[in-house]
């Protein structure tokens, strides 16, 4: 647990060393750096995912007449899952607990700065419209 938590820091420093630049090109960097975090972070569930053998993963207990047996096991790439569920109500995922809340949150910061693009596309686009129009009076 420990190790998957510095990785998730680890990925967070990384996207962040991408804004750190020049003040005009900020929301592009935050743009990029969130959707580089969310790839990164998603290509590294899907590996968990694929990666995860339930026949070795989800064994029963090891005895001849196990009390606890493997109900199912499920799988998924969006989002990423492997899980395995016994039927004494047991379960465990094979995909980092930080994986869902680090693709969330670059999928929110992504979807807030590509809106903010657009506003202030927007804004330029009328001011010079309008800065034109004054001119030609």
């Amino acid at each position: 647990m420990t190790g998957s938590l510095l990785l998730a820091v680890l990925l967070a420093a990384c996207g962040l060393a991408f804004i750190r630049s020049q003040e005009r090109r900020r929301l592009v960097r935050i743009v990029k750096a969130s959707a580089i975090t969310g790839i990164v972070c998603y290509l590294l569930g899907c590996l968990q995912v694929v990666t995860t053998i339930p026949a070795h993963a989800c064994p029963d207990l090891l005895e001849p007449r196990p009390t606890v047996h493997l109900v199912r096991y499920e799988s998924g790439l969006l989002p990423p899952r492997a899980i395995c569920h016994w039927d004494n109500g047991a379960r465990k995922d094979f995909v980092s607990g930080w994986i869902d809340p680090l693709l969330l949150t670059s999928a929110a910061v992504l979807t807030a700065g590509l809106v903010a693009a657009l506003v202030l596309s927007h804004r330029r686009h009328r001011n010079h419209r309008n800065h034109q129009e004054g001119h030609a009076r």
